[in-house]
């Protein structure tokens, strides 16, 4: 039989006969694909969004437990400020809070019904209430216009876009976490359950699953960039180009449901060194943004101002080979002699962190306030 649509058909005639030429009353090939289609990427949404908060509780439950690791923040891949690895944790809560969201957003744009509007032009059989076979099939109302209907695959697009910029998050995380688990940083390892081993060298350890979510991630963008360009030519109405929806969106969505499965075992299961993150967070002098706020504060200083002296300050450090908090007070004062004593409680790495309390900081108490939003968006 020509389609999959006529195969069921003929199917059903084996079962009941003269009555399943009745199936296609009202219908046309085209508003029943589509409408397939859409309650099928209704469904997926669900799941999405079941898996996103899955992962964002794992993020909630390892953020409650590492307030007070202290790690390097980072700006252009340099060490920039001290933070907690909670607050770098609760930064991924907050992307997949829009993913979900984009999500959501989805679900209730797709909710209008197809089925009904006919090869094109709507249906002779206008007895059909339409509103009625949408709330059927479980969407709030009909399409408005049944040319629209047919070649209608923005829900596709928008689904795959979606997906695109989910796995963008999971391929930056995947990034930090694979130059984190190197030698270079040894800031976490990851369990033999996502790694390989080396075929000739004994003692390597690769994050295969993390390298693969990082690298899927090309592949649902060449999705969405095929139904883009499917759709880009087509004539209004319905063309058979639209059959080649399916092998991209399929493909993408079995894709991502395994890359949530793997961010989501990722999160839970790599262990970090504390003690490395701290000692890194030292090194860059990434308290001298402190120390010019400090000068700000108590002095009249304007900023610029205060952030040369602070350059110069710097710059004696390196000469001397000392962190910010080694250099004497009388050294501070040879470059700004307003400095005190006090500035002493303010150019440490925990200090740093403690005293990032405007909203949304990466003060200890932010997080734990960030935390208690974040279990209400959940």
């Amino acid at each position: 039989y020509e389609d999959i649509h006529m195969n069921i058909e003929m199917a059903l005639k084996k079962k009941i006969g003269r009555l399943s030429g009745k199936i296609h009353t009202g219908k046309s090939r085209n508003d029943q694909v589509v409408t397939d289609l859409k309650l099928w990427t209704k469904n997926k949404l669900k799941v999405v969004i079941y898996k996103l908060k899955k992962i964002q509780i794992s993020i909630i439950k390892k953020a409650e437990i590492n307030i007070d690791v202290i790690m390097p923040g980072f700006t252009h891949s340099q060490n920039a400020q001290p933070i907690s690895y909670s607050h770098y944790l609760l930064s991924f809560f907050e992307m997949l809070q829009r993913d979900k969201k984009r999500a959501e957003q989805l679900l209730k744009n797709i909710n209008e019904c197809p089925l009904g509007s006919g090869a094109l032009a709507g249906s002779n059989f206008y007895e059909i209430d339409r509103y009625i076979l949408a709330k059927d099939l479980g969407f709030e109302k009909p399409t408005e216009n049944s040319l629209d209907s047919v070649s209608d695959r923005d829900f596709v697009i928008e689904y795959l876009s979606i997906l695109s910029i989910m796995s963008m998050h999971f391929s930056r995380l995947s990034e930090d976490f694979i130059n984190w688990s190197g030698s270079a940083y040894d800031f976490l390892t990851f369990p033999d359950s996502l790694c390989t081993g080396s075929s000739i060298m004994p003692q390597k350890k690769n994050p295969d699953a993390a390298e693969l979510v990082r690298s899927k991630c090309g592949r649902i963008y060449s999705s969405l960039l095929n139904l883009l360009i499917i759709q880009k030519s087509l004539p209004t109405g319905y063309s058979k180009d639209l059959q080649e929806d399916k092998e991209p969106v399929f493909d993408a969505d079995r894709t991502i449901s395994l890359l949530l499965d793997i961010v989501n075992e990722m999160i839970n299961s790599v262990k970090i060194n504390k003690s490395k993150m701290y000692e890194l967070a030292n090194k860059g002098f990434t308290t001298a943004t402190d120390l010019a706020d400090w000068m700000v504060k108590h002095t009249n200083l304007t900023f610029r101002e205060a952030h040369q002296k602070t350059g110069e300050i710097v710059l004696l450090a390196e000469k001397k080979n000392k962190l910010l908090t080694e250099i004497s007070i009388e050294e501070l004062k040879s470059i700004e002699p307003k400095i005190t004593n006090d500035i002493f409680n303010y150019l440490s790495i925990d200090s740093s962190v403690s005293n990032k309390k405007s909203y949304g900081g990466t003060d200890f108490k932010q997080i734990k306030m960030a935390i208690k939003r974040a279990k209400r968006k959940i």
